[in-house]
């Protein structure tokens, strides 16, 4: 089925831009800044901002939900929230029990309502070239590292991780305690992070990121996600949050969303109207990172 969402309202480097899009088969077929002339069902989003559906993080689902539970955990804390694709993380302490984890977390997504990438969590000690041999070889290309001011960053042996990277790294992204570690502490780590990471020319992120909001654009091409996730763009998937504008508040002429989407499309399904959910459970996917950085201008490569 063909139909065209016309006149919406689109965020495009921090600035409002009207266009019009032609879904095919559930793919974005062509973009434009009207349609006109195009024959097909129409749908007026002109009192709409659109945005992309949301990529979040996640480290709190656990195993031990009900079915009950665990559909108000993803509707409340995500789908409410115009979040589309989850980065779902599982601790692990060696590689030794890596695939066990990773299986039991593709096991306890079987229900998921949304996209999700599966990602592991390992203290800095724990860090190995075998912890990141182990994640390329079951397709896990996201790994946070828990850290905290006792670890001796500046004699990890970097040489061998980078090497064990080799061909298409994985990302590593720094996990600090707030609750054990005070502000400065905390920034005081994250500053030695980005040195050594910029050092040793290592995939990574250099903040800390937080569960239950959007990633930004820019992790996301880092990562690897975007333009898969996270964009609206020609041949992309329909997943997609609408705005009232009327709801919108614009700083510096720029739309802050402190609400909740009035309407979220996964898949180019209605997920959320005006917080009504249509939850069905298992038509979320597991999705993979094939290249990470790949669209990251030149000037921001590592």
């Amino acid at each position: 089925m063909s139909y065209i969402i016309d006149h919406a309202s689109l965020i495009k480097n921090d600035g409002l831009r009207k266009i019009s899009l032609l879904i095919n088969n559930n793919r974005i077929e062509f973009m434009r800044s009207t349609m006109d002339n195009f024959r097909f069902m129409r749908m007026d989003m002109s009192p709409f901002l659109l945005t992309p559906g949301y990529v979040m993080l996640d480290f709190s689902l656990q195993s031990s939900l009900t079915f009950k539970e665990y559909k108000s955990y993803f509707i409340n804390k995500y789908i409410k929230k115009g979040c589309t694709t989850l980065i779902t993380v599982t601790d692990i302490k060696d590689e030794k029990e890596l695939l066990s984890k990773v299986k039991q977390r593709r096991h306890l997504m079987i229900n998921s309502p949304i996209d999700y990438y599966i990602g592991v969590k390992v203290a800095f000690k724990a860090l190995t070239p075998a912890v990141i041999r182990k994640c390329k070889r079951y397709n896990i290309s996201i790994i946070f590292v828990e850290l905290n001011e006792h670890d001796d960053l500046k004699n990890k042996s970097w040489g061998w991780l980078r090497d064990a990277m080799f061909s298409n790294p994985v990302t590593l992204i720094p996990y600090v305690n707030d609750e054990k570690t005070n502000m400065a502490r905390k920034q005081k780590i994250l500053n030695l992070w980005k040195k050594i990471m910029e050092e040793n020319r290592l995939s990574s992120i250099s903040s800390t990121l937080n569960e239950g909001i959007p990633i930004s654009k820019e992790v996301l091409m880092r990562l690897g996600i975007y333009p898969i996730k996270g964009d609206i763009r020609v041949g992309g998937q329909v997943n997609y949050n609408l705005y009232k504008i009327t709801d919108v508040h614009f700083q510096n002429g720029k739309p802050l969303l402190n609400t909740n989407p009035t309407v979220t499309v996964h898949q180019g399904k209605i997920l959320n109207v005006n917080g009504l959910v249509s939850y069905v459970p298992g038509i979320g996917e597991e999705c993979y990172i094939s290249i990470t950085g790949r669209f990251m201008p030149l000037s921001e490569s590592i």
